[in-house]
């Protein structure tokens, strides 16, 4: 039965897969970034020829992102268009997306806004367009300025084109990252992207921990858990180690993509890293952080403490998940115990009787639940479903209670563990496997409730 279970959900993973997109309500038109690794070019080391077979070798090292300088304050809008044409018919041909950035020092702030919505209307030989523009801050950063700037490009190329805020790591020294406007860059921007270069000519800086306390640092000054975070990976005069570590730090804080900045050119070594990025990323990462966005805005999954999505999520906040996605009457204000017999009469979550008491048994709500347990609840779940309806279109307790037995459950002759799950330490990295996390509860209930639709 538990194989069963695992085949009925593994199907409904991959049904999702292709409706997921527009289940979410993505935006048409620009795609912006993709899942995969991304390299930064600047408008001096533009490829000069051969533009294909320069593509060619950055999708086969698992390049799904270029980010293109087409400007800076002192330059014209589109500073080499022949190339740029070409670059972007050739890396669209490889489905890598083309993002135009630009040095923006803001002494002009409508000269500097100008360039930005050139390049986001610039048309290649093949009528190819930029996926994003990426908006390069580092000078002017006091916010009536940069809320200008960002609202005239917005204003310009409309709520659905893709934007992303280059700025600062929270932790940088410079002066200018004390007036950097978060949540103005939250209001405009879709993503931000800190400058996370722990290479410094001045102190040595531990690339693992700089990384970490960056992504903290911009979802704590940002203010919201779902906030799209782009690492922008040291590459001057870096090497393989030290880019290890850099997505070691992005995998565990759960940044949903990363690039390099290279010192002029990306060195063999250097590339030789980003295509292993896939070891470190999922390949929906940002589908992930979607649905994270999704369950967040619907009331269906708390905030996690800290802002850190990547943190455990617990046993009785995974069961409240569930019971709010079958039962049309369980309210954001549902308890765990009260959604554990939601669970228990959907005959998803079995509990074998132990002589625990409340205390026992708030202790184990509030532990984490891991991935292999959190998995068999729902494909019980889903695998009951078929008695009850579709997981994502609510069921009335009414219906669950008609098809089980209504006697109401004792709070205190509960042990959370479903009886399936008997055995699972509720420690991390035990052998009921890893704990999961708020991106990962979020993607496992949206796609297995698409995916049954």
């Amino acid at each position: 039965m538990q194989s069963k279970r695992a085949l009925l959900l593994s199907l409904a993973l991959i049904c999702s897969f292709f409706t997921k997109v527009d289940s979410l309500g993505a935006n048409r038109g620009p795609e912006g970034l993709a899942d995969g690794a991304g390299i930064w070019v600047n408008m001096w080391n533009y490829p000069q020829s051969d533009y294909e077979g320069y593509c060619q070798s950055l999708h086969a090292k698992g390049i799904r992102n270029v980010f293109i300088q087409t400007s800076r304050s002192n330059t014209e809008a589109i500073t080499h268009p022949e190339q740029l044409g070409e670059l972007i018919d050739a890396c669209h041909m490889y489905k890598i997306r083309v993002i135009a950035w630009s040095f923006a020092e803001l002494g002009d702030v409508s000269r500097d806004a100008d360039k930005m919505i050139t390049a986001a209307r610039f048309v290649s030989p093949k009528g190819q367009h930029m996926d994003a523009l990426a908006a390069n801050l580092e000078k002017k950063l006091d916010q009536p300025v940069v809320e200008e700037y960002s609202k005239k490009i917005r204003d310009a190329v409309g709520p659905n084109f893709p934007m992303i805020a280059v700025v600062y790591s929270p932790l940088n020294q410079a002066p200018q990252v004390a007036h950097i406007p978060w949540k103005t860059l939250d209001k405009y921007y879709d993503v931000i992207a800190p400058m996370n270069y722990w290479n410094s000519k001045y102190k040595k800086l531990d690339p693992y921990d700089y990384t970490v306390s960056t992504i903290q640092a911009v979802r704590e000054k940002v203010g919201r858990p779902d906030v799209e975070i782009h690492m922008i990976g040291d590459g001057m005069g870096t090497h393989a180690d030290t880019i290890q570590q850099f997505f070691r730090a992005c995998q565990d804080c759960e940044a949903t993509t990363a690039s390099l900045y290279p010192n002029f050119k990306m060195t063999a070594e250097q590339m030789d890293c980003m295509s292993h990025y896939s070891e470190y990323f999922p390949v929906n990462s940002r589908f992930r952080l979607a649905a994270f966005h999704q369950l967040l805005k619907q009331g269906s999954l708390p905030a996690p403490a800290n802002l850190d999505p990547s943190a455990p999520i617990s046993r009785g906040e995974f069961y409240q998940l569930l019971a709010r996605q079958l039962d049309s009457k369980a309210s954001a204000a549902i308890t765990a115990s009260q959604a554990g017999e939601i669970l228990s009469r959907a005959g998803a979550a079995k509990f074998i009787a132990a002589p625990g008491s409340v205390e026992s048994l708030e202790e184990a709500y509030n532990s984490p639940i891991s991935s292999n347990e959190a998995f068999n609840v729902l494909a019980k779940l889903m695998d009951k479903n078929a008695s009850f309806g579709t997981l994502g279109q609510p069921i009335p307790v009414g219906k669950i209670a008609a098809k089980h037995s209504t006697k109401k459950l004792r709070a205190d002759r509960w042990f959370v563990q479903p009886a399936f799950a008997a055995g699972e330490a509720r420690v991390p990295n035990s052998k009921g496997g890893k704990p999961m996390n708020y991106l990962d509860a979020a993607q496992l209930v949206l796609e297995a409730s698409s995916g049954m639709k």
